[in-house]
């Protein structure tokens, strides 16, 4: 019968197996983390042995620097994203490297849907992803969700019993499963794996875990905020999401007033090239740069957003299409003349389009991406201008490298 003590407290879950939980560090004198002897009560009361480390004997040292290699990162990681996505591959490569583990599992939890599970592998380069019914959920991965306690398990007849999916990859020896509360709800449950012929995860490991998860459920709510508000982290412009809304009010004004409505879709040429050359920093002071000149040439009423890594997007209300044009010709203008720390002027290319009926604004800025696209391939740096029936180019002054 397997027995996991809890501060003290015991309680039965199965066939024999070698587990134990340890309360999130944190709470109150009756939940907070284990002492030695706790431990040892325990695995006395219920019959298992007290899996070596769980005293967290590693040198303290040695911890802060992990802890503290891992805040940095993931504070300046999230600074600069503006997705959950990216957010947590960063975490998954911090616990992959600082826990020297072989597989991070992000189990994300949907009522009444499929729970989406992703997993994390290969040094953070391997991703696997799928999805689970939620009454099928594993015994300890419900038992972390419902009582936000992390559950550590060692042994692979262990593992398999308390989170089944592992027990179909190569042989696991132990595992982490730590819950990531966001906005006072259990966002998902963390699964920590190392496979056997590794070291047993000890009780400074469980720490780290639950540090870099619980600072990644603040930037995770930091970055939903800032979508919610609308603005871009880096460049201080709309974001997508706040763009596709205001994207839509004036299509609703054109087609109210039937007056003219055009967008830029605009992307910077050869900008992998600043970030692998001089770093991320210096590429963020690049898109800075790059909303400035655009929110400095345009008019009061027309909206400037970032639209996705090194793209923007510009609506221009009352803008026929070659009104649209000449703007970006200016914009190229100015930005070849800009000089942001990385590189002395911006090229860019950039696709115009404009706004007739029925389009949708999906089907606005998909014009002006067909037209970005073939600015790029007839040599950068320029123009393009399209509308259903009546493409055109229009080629500007050469801006860097021509």
């Amino acid at each position: 019968m397997l027995e996991i003590g809890v501060a003290g407290k015991v309680s039965r879950v199965g066939a024999p197996l070698t587990a134990y939980e340890l309360p999130r560090p944190g709470g109150d004198a009756s939940s907070g983390p284990p002492t030695a002897e706790d431990t040892r009560a325990c695995a006395s009361e219920a019959q298992m042995s007290v899996p070596s480390g769980a005293r967290g004997e590693r040198p303290l040292s040695q911890d802060a620097g992990r802890v503290l290699g891992g805040v940095r990162r993931l504070t300046a990681l999230a600074d600069r994203i503006t997705d959950s996505g990216s957010l947590f591959a960063g975490l998954a490569t911090e616990l992959l490297g600082g826990l020297v583990c072989d597989e991070v599992h992000f189990h994300h939890l949907h009522d009444g849907d499929s729970d989406a599970v992703v997993i994390h592998l290969l040094e953070g380069y391997g991703r696997l992803s799928f999805q689970v019914p939620p009454d099928q959920r594993a015994g300890g991965l419900t038992k972390v969700a419902e009582t936000r306690q992390s559950l550590q398990v060692t042994g692979e007849r262990a593992v398999s019993q308390a989170v089944p999916r592992l027990a179909g990859g190569p042989a696991t020896g132990a595992a982490l499963l730590v819950p990531m509360v966001v906005a006072g709800a259990v966002e998902a449950v963390v699964i920590i794996v190392r496979h056997q012929g590794r070291t047993p995860f000890v009780g400074a490991d469980l720490a780290l875990a639950e540090t870099l998860i619980d600072l990644g459920a603040t930037a995770l709510a930091l970055v939903r905020a800032r979508a919610e508000a609308g603005t871009d982290v880096v460049t201080g412009s709309m974001n997508r999401r706040a763009m596709l809304l205001r994207l839509e009010e004036e299509i609703n004004r054109a087609s109210r007033s039937d007056g003219p409505l055009s967008a830029l879709v605009i992307d910077l040429d050869n900008f992998k090239e600043v970030n692998d050359l001089h770093g991320h920093e210096a590429g963020d002071a690049v898109l800075r740069e790059v909303a400035r000149v655009l929110m400095g040439e345009f008019r009061a009423f027309d909206r400037v957003a970032r639209y996705g890594g090194d793209e923007f997007v510009a609506i221009l209300p009352n803008a026929d299409l070659a009104s649209a044009a000449a703007a970006a010709d200016r914009v190229l203008s100015r930005l070849a003349t800009s000089s942001p720390s990385a590189a002395q002027g911006i090229r860019a290319s950039i696709g115009a389009a404009q706004w007739h009926p029925p389009m949708t604004a999906e089907g606005l800025l998909r014009a002006g991406d067909t037209a970005l696209l073939d600015a790029k391939r007839t040599g950068k740096g320029r123009v393009n201008t399209s509308w259903p029936g009546r493409p055109s180019l229009i080629e500007t002054r050469p801006t860097l490298g021509e």
